[in-house]
């Protein structure tokens, strides 16, 4: 629950009220406590922490989430002109968080540079469980929402299963990880 005496800086992320379907809100909430949920209980020191969510009094979703001052991986690398042994190293930490999430049921599928943040310090911060989906059985399903409102994700980051829209498995996250080695 939520405890007004701690103060902390925190990042929200809502959606845009021209992108929100009134018809679909309740059926986002659905899903979004869900992955919230999973999302949540991941504490993994590589891993963005995800506080709180909701709906504001217009209808549309939020995120509130540990506020991070860092930069993208890729912008992070090159503005340090970073070896390639020093980029496969933050890659390694993003690999381990993934592993992580994947030992929690969690597949993250969207990952991407924007998504992975990476301090001053060098401290990997992997983001956005916004569309993470749960396992079950070995693979997660598209919802109702996501066959109605289309599937989200990335296209240059997406596996060839979630653009046809087939179940998707841990192999989603292995492929978007690969992408990502490939344009650091």
């Amino acid at each position: 629950g939520f405890d007004p005496h701690i103060e902390r800086t925190v990042a929200i992320k809502t959606v845009r009220k021209d992108l929100v379907d009134p018809d679909l809100a309740v059926q986002f909430m659905g899903r979004f406590k869900n992955e919230a949920r999973a999302a949540g209980r991941l504490q993994h020191p590589n891993i963005g922490r995800l506080f709180d969510g909701g709906m504001t009094p217009d209808g549309r979703p939020y995120f509130v989430m540990e506020y991070l001052d860092a930069k993208p991986v890729t912008e992070y690398c090159d503005e340090r002109a970073l070896s390639s042994d020093a980029r496969i190293d933050l890659l390694i930490a993003v690999c381990d968080a993934v592993e992580y999430a994947h030992g929690h049921l969690v597949i993250h599928r969207d990952l991407k540079s924007s998504n992975i943040l990476v301090s001053d310090d060098g401290q990997v911060h992997l983001l956005d469980f916004g569309i993470a989906k749960l396992l079950t059985d070995g693979q997660a399903r598209e919802t109702e929402l996501t066959r109605l409102g289309g599937r989200a994700l990335t296209p240059e980051f997406a596996a060839p299963e979630q653009i046809t829209g087939a179940p998707v498995t841990t192999a989603a996250d292995v492929y978007a990880l690969g992408v990502l080695l490939y344009g650091l």
